[in-house]
């Protein structure tokens, strides 16, 4: 099959609610034909994940699930590697385990996100327990004494030292990068080095890009319901260092600006601090063509076109608005159904 012959793939994120409105989502999501359901970690602004997970578990069949993404600050390895493997008995073949370096769950507590090496030792670690039940964290032996099934990890990826990573250590990579071309092809030439420097390719890994997602009548309107998923991209793309992400260098300054500013007590509030700030520093039109897939079912489809041409065909579609069945369900009618 030709690459521009391959069909997209659709996930769908939620951000944990409550419990029963969230089991409602995700058995829409399954019911609308949706490959995978992410459920961010973040317990100052969410509900727990693991709980959440295993509602997404409790009510679905088919649909895979699971943290994305969890991280080394919060959840100690042995913890996330028995909570995630206990997941995995409930739904056999279907858990997945994201991990990053740490956002607004680290913020949230005065914490630091992770280190490169750290993320590389707490990944390791999950593995080593999930495959052989025993490993060393921090110079402390750990296990699990049980036999847990193995679930696969994907990494969490912004900038290209954290791509490499992934493609080195990593079962699949969550792509934070955006969805210019541009974009898309530096995030697969890093993830690239990474999987040639462990004697693998691209292609043995799950890639699944992460965006903001909306569709609407116009795409003024669409745009309007992401905008505090906008303002969560941009502060992404500034964590850490503004280097080797592909912005402009004009704007680089707007982006530092932005970390400095950003409110992790109110991450993905509508309305809120964050948003104001992304409309202020002039960023919106910029961050609605990276970051997000837009506008009516046409140019959604466009802007999808557009990123299988420059090697992207799984998309995970954050949705953090409130009205999460509408949208699935005018997606799956009004836009996946033409591409089908």
């Amino acid at each position: 099959m030709a690459q521009q012959d391959i069909p997209p793939k659709f996930g769908v994120a939620f951000l944990p609610g409550p419990p029963a409105e969230f089991s409602a989502w995700c058995l829409e999501a399954e019911v609308l034909g949706f490959d995978l359901v992410g459920i961010p970690d973040s317990q100052s602004v969410y509900r727990e994940n693991i709980v959440s997970s295993t509602l997404a578990a409790a009510h679905t069949r088919r649909v895979r699930f699971g943290p994305m993404v969890i991280n080394p600050i919060t959840r100690h390895p042995a913890v996330a590697a028995s909570a995630i493997a206990t997941l995995a008995e409930l739904a056999p073949g279907r858990v997945i385990l994201g991990i990053g370096t740490g956002d607004s769950a680290v913020h949230n507590l005065g914490l630091r996100p992770a280190k490169l090496a750290e993320l590389r030792e707490y990944v390791t670690t999950i593995r080593q327990l999930l495959l052989r039940g025993e490993s060393v964290y921090q110079g402390t032996p750990v296990r699990i004494t049980w036999k847990p099934p193995y679930v696969p990890i994907y990494i969490a990826a912004i900038g290209p030292r954290t791509m490499e990573l992934a493609g080195e250590i990593a079962d699949g990579v969550i792509i934070l990068n955006g969805l210019l071309p541009e974009n898309i092809k530096a995030s697969l030439t890093h993830i690239g080095v990474g999987a040639a420097s462990a004697g693998r390719r691209v292609e043995d890994l799950d890639l699944w890009w992460w965006t903001s997602a909306a569709v609407a009548d116009s795409r003024t309107a669409a745009i309007e319901s992401l905008m505090m998923s906008l303002a969560s991209g941009a502060k992404h793309l500034a964590q850490v260092t503004t280097d080797g992400k592909q912005i402009p260098s004009e704007l680089e300054p707007t982006f530092h600006e932005v970390m400095g500013r950003y409110r992790f007590d109110q991450h993905q509030v509508p309305g809120g601090a964050n948003v104001r700030l992304i409309e202020e520093l002039g960023l919106v039109d910029y961050l609605a063509e990276r970051m997000a897939i837009a506008g009516s079912p046409n140019d959604c489809k466009a802007q999808i076109a557009r990123a299988q041409k420059a090697g992207a065909y799984q998309f995970c579609l954050l949705v953090a608005f409130a009205n999460k069945i509408g949208f699935m369900r005018r997606w799956s009618e009004s836009v996946v159904a033409d591409l089908s």
